[in-house]
């Protein structure tokens, strides 16, 4: 529920003006929530012709623009790294899909959400903030709104929402730049390739895209170094495309890493896949305007390759290797 109190500036204004210019209402929302009776006046329900005056109290509910999910609920819930009144952050384990495609019709990370939003009695939608790759792990976050997820919608293309990864890379021989601390920025276009229906690659007739990356551990003996990524784009497998292309392709991905093209060696578990975590996620609460920060614990098949960096019983960076993320991938201006 958006609750909002009239000032004097409001005299007389109509709430079909009022809804979008102070409480920032999409469209979209605000048709749903004219059918769905979800707009209130002083606690009775109103149609947006009405005029409001100072002190008149207006209340939006949400969960009455929302239509019942397609996805048919399934009896497992998942993990729950971050919940709030708009927002759910669940982690995503590799080689789990993350909504029904027509390969994957079952086992989805989507009906687990919406067999918890059933537990719990929420009329939320699946309403995806980000996506992830079959093989990445870690934070996926849904907004529980339309509205919600419109609004993250507008914080990413800002740079309000940030997201940071982490992951284990192939070092080649003689790359002795390679080592703690190093940073680097990737700015080359991506585009399909023509090859495959899925497959990117860098071209000049590509989207603009920009992947930021800095070292936190490096090991010469085994050739692996484990880094961490900021976005300043949002291409798909654009890290995995960008960090091929300047030879540090990341451990275990079949389709960019040329060691592990067609190859059956497990990475873990779960069978192979690109060692890639999303870990951290920053933005703004679009309900609250509380400034918040999501960590999601790192799978073993990373942590362990380089335990020092991390906290062994949450398995997330130590508050040294933060400080060392944070001062390679968004250093103070």
């Amino acid at each position: 529920m958006i609750r909002y109190v009239c000032k004097s500036e409001d005299e007389n204004v109509l709430l079909s003006s009022l809804l979008p210019g102070r409480l920032d209402i999409y469209t979209s929302t605000l048709r749903k929530l004219k059918v769905g009776g979800g707009i209130f006046l002083n606690g009775e329900p109103v149609h947006v012709r009405r005029f409001v005056h100072e002190g008149d109290v207006v209340e939006i509910d949400l969960s009455k623009a929302e239509t019942p999910s397609q996805i048919t609920p399934e009896p497992w819930l998942p993990e729950i790294i971050y919940e709030s009144p708009g927002m759910l952050a669940v982690n995503k384990p590799a080689m789990s899909v993350v909504h029904p495609t027509c390969f994957h019709h079952t086992g989805t990370i989507a009906a687990g959400v919406v067999n918890y939003y059933n537990k719990t009695d929420l009329n939320s939608g699946i309403h995806l903030v980000n996506r992830l790759d079959l093989g990445t792990s870690g934070l996926l976050l849904f907004a529980k709104y339309g509205l919600v997820q419109e609004r993250m919608k507008s914080q990413a293309a800002s740079g309000e929402y940030k997201k940071v990864y982490i992951g284990v890379i192939d070092v080649p021989n003689g790359r002795n730049d390679i080592v703690p601390g190093f940073t680097g920025t990737v700015d080359a276009p991506i585009e399909r390739d023509r090859s495959s229906i899925i497959k990117r690659k860098v071209g000049e007739g590509g989207d603009p895209s920009v992947t930021k990356y800095t070292i936190l551990a490096a090991d010469k003996q085994t050739g692996k170094a484990l880094a961490a990524f900021s976005l300043l784009t949002g291409r798909t497998h654009q890290i995995r495309v960008h960090m091929s292309h300047i030879g540090l392709p990341l451990t275990g991905d079949t389709m960019y890493n040329p060691a592990y093209v067609e190859t059956t060696e497990k990475i873990s578990t779960e069978g192979p896949h690109q060692l890639l975590h999303h870990y951290r996620a920053s933005f703004t609460e679009p309900l609250t305007a509380e400034r918040v920060t999501v960590r999601c614990p790192v799978p073993e098949n990373i942590a362990g390759s380089f335990p020092e960096l991390f906290c062994e019983k949450s398995r997330t960076l130590t508050a040294e290797a933060e400080d060392q993320l944070s001062a390679g991938l968004f250093p103070a201006s």
